[in-house]
């Protein structure tokens, strides 16, 4: 038939949209007859037999969701990058046909153990409405202003920890003030994180996420200290109140309300290779120098007084902070630690690249799955069921686009 490419064994056709080509098979249009693309009386109208393609002179940002409604058996979404009102213009010259904008809320389906869609109940869809108000602060200014809330609690607690700790607040009148504001920052971290681990798509994915790991450790030592302290005296009291050290992780909560330490939390995980052997190359120096060192400066009685007093030196040196507290005196000595400099600054500059290197390429894919992500909040199921989901629950095409 017309438009058929010979080169992929004759059922592969090329479609031009206002100078990009796609690619995609003829049978893929062939499920939706009722369409402009799955009719080929219809379609040939713009087939050009010079170029052996089809020539559309449409939107380009559109015709991706175009393509992938054939490809995936029905399912319409609105580009992030298309406003809703010209897209659906597209879905109209493609004869593609959608139902009402209000079925633009409707969540996804769920996936079932067959692989396909299943319809949710009342239930499902409640959970899923809560789960992204908790995940998704962005999804409406509810989402928003529930989001702040949490910071401003996160921040109350932290503001607690440290008020409590001061001299001239050690009171009996004021420390029972702080416990209070301190309790009620625990019920509403317990209430967020069981509500949270209640909603959540799946428990094992939930418990594995180190978000939701800090966000047990922060709530963890004042549960931990209400059930057993009572049952500790004396000096026993106090060893356990060192537990209490953990509610500053109070402060890492506020990582999931920034989509930058995220991603600063991501370079490093990217990095863990050249971080390691960075710290390997660090051992190394701080050992070789502190060795050499102490025998240098043993008998000068400066502080080197064996080999862990002179790494520490080294550590210090190697890291340019330079305390004062301890110096060689020596001539030697002042050599060993001029090299030791110059290795240090060469130390810190080389893997800088590297990091700098990883940090750019995990910005860019960052802000991929910002895209990405956005795009799967806007997609609009809105006709059609049983079709095919890949392992994180989004829709996969049947086959790719060649653009």
């Amino acid at each position: 038939s017309s438009g058929i490419n010979a080169e992929y064994g004759g059922n592969v056709i090329v479609i031009n949209v206002a100078g990009k080509r796609f690619e995609t098979y003829r049978e893929t249009l062939d499920q939706f007859p009722h369409t402009l693309m799955g009719n080929k009386a219809l379609f040939g109208r713009y087939f050009n037999p010079k170029k052996n393609e089809y020539f559309l002179d449409r939107n380009q940002m559109s015709f991706p969701a175009i393509l992938y409604y054939y490809q995936s058996g029905g399912v319409i979404y609105v580009p992030n990058s298309v406003p809703r009102e010209i897209h659906m213009e597209e879905l109209d010259f493609f004869k593609i046909q959608w139902r009402t904008p209000q079925t633009q809320n409707v969540p996804l389906p769920k996936l079932s153990a067959d692989g396909t869609i299943e319809p949710r109940s009342r239930f499902q869809a409640v959970r899923w409405r809560v789960w992204e108000f908790l995940e998704s602060p962005d999804s409406s200014i509810y989402s928003r202003v529930w989001a702040l809330l949490d910071v401003a609690i996160i921040l109350l607690s932290i503001l607690t920890v440290i008020l409590e700790s001061m001299p001239e607040l050690d009171s009996e009148e004021n420390q029972r003030a702080f416990s209070v504001v301190d309790t009620i920052c625990v019920a509403f971290f317990t209430f967020d994180f069981l509500i949270r681990l209640f909603i959540c798509p799946s428990f094992c994915d939930f418990l594995r996420t180190p978000l939701n790991i800090l966000d047990f450790l922060a709530i963890m030592p004042f549960y931990l200290e209400l059930a057993v302290g009572q049952l500790i005296q004396g000096s026993a009291l106090t060893t356990f109140k060192v537990l209490r050290i953990f509610r500053i992780m109070r402060v890492m909560k506020l990582i999931r309300h920034s989509k930058r330490l995220i991603l600063m939390g991501r370079v490093i995980q990217d990095c863990l290779s050249e971080l390691t052997l960075l710290l390997i190359i660090w051992l190394m120096g701080v050992l070789t120098f502190g060795t050499v060192m102490y025998y240098i400066e043993s008998e000068r009685n400066n502080g080197f007084d064996s080999i862990l007093h002179a790494c520490w030196w080294a550590v210090v040196s190697i890291s340019t902070v330079g305390y004062g507290d301890m110096y060689p005196s020596t001539a030697l000595g002042k050599v060993v630690g001029a090299c030791l400099l110059f290795i240090s600054m060469v130390y810190l500059a080389l893997p800088m690249t590297v990091i700098v290197s990883k940090f750019n390429k995990a910005f860019e894919k960052f802000k991929d799955d910002e895209v990405s992500t956005d795009q799967q909040k806007e997609k609009d199921i809105l006709r059609g069921t049983g079709k095919h989901l890949n392992n994180n629950g989004a829709h996969s095409p049947d086959h790719g686009i060649r653009a």
